[in-house]
């Protein structure tokens, strides 16, 4: 179905595949560490609204990469190291986390200039 999809500022969401995934999955991006971009993947078993952010160590909030209804499917997210507004952000260890519904996984990965 055709959901409303918000995505961040130099942010693309790519459907991977459509076949159902099985189960929630959030990989390790690639590259790790990363210089100028990197790409998260992730899936999810049925149509959701997804969440996926990054955050700093501190735990405030970074840039939101996704945040509306996907329908079930692999997709991945490519990253560039800037925050919200498009501004690049410093180097060092990021968290990125994924919510659908009541269930989150969040992973760590890290910026090197």
């Amino acid at each position: 179905g055709e959901g409303t999809l918000s995505v961040a500022v130099n942010t693309a969401v790519s459907v991977v595949d459509e076949v159902k995934p099985r189960s929630f999955a959030l990989a390790q991006n690639y590259p790790n560490p990363f210089n100028a971009q990197t790409i998260i993947r992730f899936q999810i078993p049925r149509d959701s609204v997804v969440q996926l952010a990054v955050y700093n160590l501190r735990g405030q909030l970074v840039s939101r990469l996704v945040n509306g209804h996907l329908d079930a499917g692999s997709y991945h997210v490519t990253w560039k190291g800037v925050d919200g507004s498009g501004a690049p952000v410093a180097s060092g260890v990021y968290l990125y986390r994924i919510s659908v519904g009541s269930q989150e996984i969040t992973r760590r990965m890290v910026l090197m200039k």
